[in-house]
């Protein structure tokens, strides 16, 4: 698996995009800045082992930072591995909706995570597009596909961990046609001069270390069953064992797809222990037809099927899922869905218009993928084996609404247990905007840290009282708006007068202070005083009534908090379930919610302060800057492993803030629970803005903070900085995570642009590809002006790759063009000729997971006619390839597999009545400061440090405003680690060449390339 490695870095400076890189958008930026996000070309499995194992020789379980450090590893890149959430423990399924399930079976998604190979899918960035699974509440295990052992990105731990979910670390393949890393078996089978395996304790210590659950193998050769191999795994399960890391696992996938005699110690264990939790493989891509032996297998091995899973491969949906049910032995076998290695099969087949449609979509087609095609796990189509359609078929029925869902064989899983408070903002880790208290505070963004604890029924909607199955409301994620973060719950349908009740969590929350309390905003967007009919509903456990607090009165349109006297609670009350009631007379109901909390008394639970914040400054304009954080807390009992959960320091969450000035106005800019984030474009006011951010922490009361830990980020020299280019129509670049970008950004590239019959006519042609590697093409230089009315024909051709070999050009893609024509900024992806008051595409050609020859050999012409109600003004026309097997990445803004864009600027002219430009419907104006911002919390003083800056000189590299520096190869070798950075660096023994050197200064990291001649 490829990672990033700093040679991308390098390249970046130089003018060329390495293609391993995950990078903010296009975008010039300060010198001593990058585009570059994250370094993981040191994560080295094998080196990881050893610096762990050498410093276990010395009667330590992890390494200090410097002995990371002086190997290439930063603690800026450890904090995005680390997580800090303790697995939650999970309530017991007795209870179960479904009755018929087996209350122990489980599910293992061996999913990847985001989109792409190369290690670095799933970070936290500023790409809204990004996937934000959250169907934890089905799943037991997640499996990391798309990365190595130790370096699953630690926000997707979180977030598992925060709904009871245990995680892999990471994968190793060992592929049948000998792709796999062979040298791991050295690893497993080298042994102490006592015998013991060598690297068993400084496994499970990095794993403790890193706070992540597992390891996971594609295991393809037949190496796995060696005697030593077996032996080490039986091991490792032992050590984690004694070290109380409870929640191990090891998961292998090989080519068998029964248990049997014969291999079920190697796969699975014996009466000596532990060996593996399998994932049986499938039999022609289905379920195994062994599941009745393979149960019993497990049964006499190891007196249990717990760790037996059957595996299918969901390319198709169309698989045995009668056989899983058949009988009580086969219910005992637990289930696994594998797709697949670069993206999970519900993002690649998933569309959108746009990447807000795309991002609705992909929350429903999970919930009718676990929920059932009807998305209610209490009313599920019939179990068949045939028509799971993934996408419209010619029957035109939805993606999977004929599947009888997950949830027909899985029992839904809740973690949501212990006192109050217990709250949820309907985060689901991403929003094309930062929203507090409604008002937005920062830029798109995507954290899946900042993910909230699932609903435990996706969604369990029954008439008002009863468990009578309603369709009246229908409740989904939305992000087009947010109260705290970047979505919300939209709830829309007819309101009756006996109501419906929208099921949200099963819990068992304890009322422990007295005086509960619900806190929940909501937004209806009516004008003027209207009424909310929606009401919180709690029931308490042993009891089948719920209790009703109405919401009452709207003011207006925009978001409103109330907080609700939750009376018929008392102290020591147990609450079982958590949900809202929607009661009125209303046929076009519409409703967000964008938190809902329940509290008591509990107050001054005091959270360990944030210290030793540091930032990198990872893009600098003269309006803009992004920031890469990394903090430690002050707490004690770190333990053995040097891991701290944030419930052993009584934190809930760490906000992100932001002021411009010592004492300018604060705002909430974004929240994490790792200790560690990217705030992605924080735009300034003026150039003269003297930008801080700030990290505290929030007590599990959620009414205690810590003091602000503020740092001031020292400005660039402005004559050096580029001007911000802003772009409202949002970014269209290649996925560089996307597998075969290298050979698309030589191959995939438009070469002929014109048009005939406007005012001003487009004559864009290009004999290469695009140098800067984002498939992007700012060709906003070439004009086309047209009038109202008028009818163009536009021609558009892609370099020809007839005969090349490989040959990936853009006749793999499909092809797309919008026109902005209601002066918005924005493209409203819907077709002209579909929608011809609001629709802004111009044509949309190709076939799905098939070439289209002729945009290469002839190319596109198209005729349209410019509407005669069209804005007139400065316009926009933007077109799109994107890869015709990925149909969800094909939109007007976003990341395209393995495609190309290209923009030009329009004016259109014209004297007739034009379209009005679409009301932005968020509210508006200043956000609140954030609460708790007062004496007893403070601000403390700080003052701004010098830029860092290296220049070269007779082959020396010199540096100033440096405390310690690394410089790296073109190729991402750490050459030196400068702990002496006023001596300077040697370097008239490099070869000629591009250099990058990471220097830090006080608690600033900034990284400049230099050229050695």
């Amino acid at each position: 698996m490829k990672k990033t490695t700093l040679a991308a870095l390098a390249l970046i400076c130089a003018g060329t995009l390495a293609p391993s890189a995950t990078v903010l958008h296009a975008q010039e930026v300060s010198p001593t800045a990058t585009k570059d996000v994250y370094d993981f070309s040191k994560f080295s499995t094998e080196k990881l082992l050893d610096l762990f194992y050498d410093v276990l020789q010395d009667g330590r379980q992890y390494p200090t930072e410097a002995e990371f450090e002086s190997i290439g590893i930063l603690p800026s890149d450890i904090a995005f591995v680390r997580s800090h959430v303790r697995r939650a423990s999970l309530l017991p399924r007795t209870d179960r909706l479904v009755q018929g399930t087996n209350e122990q079976r489980e599910l293992w998604c061996n999913f990847p995570m985001d989109i792409g190979s190369d290690g670095l899918a799933g970070y936290p960035d500023g790409d809204f597009g990004s996937d934000v699974f959250s169907m934890w509440n089905y799943t037991n295990i997640f499996g990391s596909w798309n990365h190595s052992f130790f370096q699953a990105p630690g926000a997707w731990v979180d977030a598992a961990h925060k709904n009871g979910t245990m995680i892999m670390s990471g994968i190793k393949f060992f592929e049948s046609w000998g792709t796999g890393d062979g040298s791991w078996t050295n690893y497993c089978t080298a042994k102490n001069e006592d015998g013991s395996y060598k690297y068993v304790k400084p496994l499970i210590n990095i794993l403790m270390y890193f706070g992540q659950d597992g390891i996971n193998f594609n295991w393809e050769d037949s190496s796995y069953s060696n005697k030593d191999v077996v032996a080490f795994h039986k091991a490792l399960w032992k050590e984690a064992a004694a070290q109380g890391l409870n929640d191990f696992q090891l998961g292998i996938y090989t080519s068998a797809s029964t248990l049997t005699t014969g291999n079920a110690n190697a796969l699975f264990g014996n009466s000596e222990g532990r060996t593996a939790t399998t994932m049986l493989n499938y039999s022609g891509g289905d379920f195994s037809y062994g599941l009745e032996q393979s149960a019993r297998t497990a049964e006499a091995a190891m007196g249990t099927t717990d760790g037996l899973y059957s595996g299918v491969w969901i390319v198709t949906m169309d698989r045995g899922w009668n056989r899983l049910n058949a009988t009580d032995l086969a219910k005992k076998v637990n289930i696994c869905l594998w797709g697949e290695h670069g993206q999970s099969r519900f993002m690649s087949y998933n569309t959108g218009n746009d990447a807000m449609e795309t991002q609705e979509n992909y929350q429903r087609l999970l919930e009718r993928g676990f929920s059932g095609g009807y998305r209610n796990p209490a009313t599920r189509p019939a179990v068949s084996n045939t028509g799971n359609n993934w996408e419209v078929g010619s029957d035109g029925k939805t993606p999977l609404s004929t599947f009888c869902g997950l949830a027909e064989f899985i029992p839904e899983r809740s973690a949501i247990q212990g006192n109050l408070p217990f709250y949820t903002y309907f985060n689901l880790g991403n929003g094309d905007r930062y929203s507090y208290k409604g008002k937005k505070t920062g830029s798109s963004w995507y954290n899946m840290a900042n993910q909230d604890r699932v609903p435990t029924y996706r969604w369990l909607v029954y008439n008002a009282g009863t468990e009578t199955v309603s369709t009246d409301i229908q409740p989904e994620f939305s992000h087009a708006d947010a109260y705290t973060g970047g979505s919300c719950l939209q709830l829309t349908g007819k309101a009756t007068s006996t109501g419906t009740d929208i099921v949200l969590f099963k819990t068992k929350l304890t009322v422990a202070n007295g005086s509960p309390v619900a806190r929940i905003a909501v937004k209806s967007g009516v004008t003027g005083v209207n009424p909310s009919n929606l009401s919180v509903i709690v029931r308490k456990e042993g009891s089948t009534t719920w209790h009703e607090f109405p919401v009452g009165d709207l003011a207006g349109n925009t978001w409103e908090e109330k907080t609700l006297d939750l009376s018929a609670l008392a102290k020591g009350d147990v609450i079982d379930r958590i949900g809202l009631r929607v009661k009125g007379s209303a046929d076009n109901y519409s409703m967000y919610v964008g938190k809902l909390q329940l509290d008591d008394e509990l107050k001054g639970v005091k959270p360990a302060p944030v210290k030793d914040l540091v930032a990198e400054v990872k893009e600098e304009t003269k309006q803009s800057m992004s920031l890469k954080l990394n903090w430690q807390v002050e707490a004690t009992g770190q333990g053995t492993h040097g891991l701290v959960y944030n419930d052993e320091a009584n934190i809930d969450h760490f906000e992100i803030l932001y002021k411009n000035g010592k004492d300018g106005r604060v705002s909430e800019v974004g929240r994490t629970t790792q200790w560690a984030t990217f705030v992605n474009t924080i735009m300034f006011d003026s150039t003269d803005d003297q930008p801080y951010i700030g990290v505290r922490s929030v007590s599990t009361d959620l009414k205690t903070y810590s003091d602000v830990a503020w740092l001031p980020i020292s400005r660039a020299d402005q004559s050096t900085l580029p001007a911000y280019e802003s772009n409202t129509y949002g970014v269209s670049e290649i996925d560089p995570a996307s597998e075969g970008a290298d050979i698309a950004r030589k191959q995939r590239y438009v070469t002929d642009v014109t048009t005939e019959g406007a005012e001003v006519n487009l004559d864009y042609h290009a004999d290469g590809p695009q140098a800067d590697g984002t498939q992007y093409v700012n060709a906003t230089d070439h004009l086309l002006k047209v009038r109202q009315g008028q009818q163009v024909k536009l021609y558009v051709k892609a370099f020809n790759t007839a005969g090349m070999s490989p040959s990936d050009g853009l006749r793999y893609c499909f092809a797309g063009g919008w026109l902005d024509l209601d002066g918005s900024g924005t493209f409203n992806p819907d077709p002209i000729d579909d929608n011809p008051a609001e629709g802004e595409r111009l044509f949309f050609l190709g076939t799905l997971r098939a070439a289209t020859p002729a945009f290469e050999t002839e190319g596109i012409t198209h005729t349209f006619t410019v509407p005669a109600d069209a804005r007139t003004g400065k316009s926009r026309l933007r077109i799109v390839f994107s890869d015709a097997w990925f149909a969800g990445m094909f939109q007007p803004t976003g990341y395209t597999a393995k495609g190309f864009s290209i923009d030009f600027d329009v004016e259109i002219v014209g004297d007739n009545e034009q379209r009005p430009t679409p009301p932005d419907t968020h509210d508006q104006g200043t956000a609140d400061e954030p609460e708790g911002l007062n004496t007893e919390t403070g601000i403390s003083n700080t003052t701004a440090g010098q830029v860092s800056q290296a220049t070269v000189n007779n082959g020396q590299i010199n540096f100033a405003n440096v405390d310690k520096a690394w410089v790296y190869s073109a190729d991402g070798r750490l050459l030196n680690y400068v702990t002496n950075p006023a001596a300077g660096v040697n370097a008239q023994s490099y070869a000629p060449g591009t250099y990058v050197v990471k220097m830090q200064y006080q608690n600033i990291i900034r990284t400049q390339k230099v050229v050695l001649k």
